[in-house]
């Protein structure tokens, strides 16, 4: 049979343990999330110039404008 004093010792070590696990979860919890971060505003970034584009695309196709003649002029 254990002792109280190795029990304790037990215990103090998976608390140490379950501590350290902890502690490497919150690291890989912080950098999730600004990776995360990261990824939206890029994924952001994308979607404005997407739209940017095809906003400009639908006017070069809009017949009443006069997109293409200034195209063929140098812009």
């Amino acid at each position: 049979m254990k002792t109280i004093d190795e029990y304790r010792q037990q215990l103090l070590a998976e608390l140490i343990e379950h501590s350290a696990k902890i502690d490497v979860m919150v690291v890989k919890t912080k950098q999730t999330v600004e990776i995360d971060l990261f990824y939206d505003q890029e994924l952001q970034t994308l979607r404005a110039q997407q739209h940017d584009i095809t906003e400009i695309l639908h006017t070069l196709e809009n017949p009443s404008s006069d997109a293409w003649e200034n195209i063929g002029d140098g812009g």
